[in-house]
């Protein structure tokens, strides 16, 4: 696959980008519909949640066309307590897969949560979707938590 030295645009979530992300959002998960959204009206609710639960959220762009986006919370407490960067999502349309976009938005979060002082990474991993596993393990994010409804909980050192 060819690597993203084409014109990439990463922007800020605004709401006239909606649009945009929602259609990332179920190009995505076409491959696994179960850990994505049923309808553009669920799509829209949740990127709704994500908004409100968010201190980064950036949107790609590939030569102005929708590509990725990435949504990271450095005010998260997980199921323990523990203060955590938590990334809620990383979506990439399928076209755009194994061209560095994933890594490229990943560590804009992580930079984010070092800036904001943290000391962990974590995000919940569709446990069927081993393409995105073996991204996140590449990355050096480790499971640190069995299936939870179908999902994983992975997370790494800052």
């Amino acid at each position: 696959m060819e690597k993203i030295e084409e014109k990439v645009e990463i922007v800020p979530f605004s709401s006239e980008r909606l649009g945009d992300v929602i259609q990332i959002l179920m190009d995505a998960y076409q491959d696994y519909p179960e850990y994505g959204e049923a309808t553009r009206k669920q799509a829209k609710r949740y990127i709704g949640w994500l908004k409100k639960h968010s201190t980064l959220f950036d949107v790609a762009y590939i030569n102005g066309e929708p590509a990725g986006f990435i949504v990271a919370d450095a005010n998260w407490k997980d199921l323990h307590g523990k203060n955590v960067g938590e990334i809620h999502e990383l979506s990439i349309r399928k076209k755009f897969w194994g061209m560095g976009l994933g890594k490229k938005l990943l560590e804009r979060a992580l930079k984010h949560f070092r800036e904001k002082g943290l000391k962990t990474a974590a995000l919940w991993v569709g446990e069927k979707n081993r393409r995105a596993i073996d991204f996140y393990k590449k990355n050096g994010f480790k499971q640190t938590g069995s299936a939870y409804y179908g999902w994983l909980r992975m997370e790494r050192s800052l």
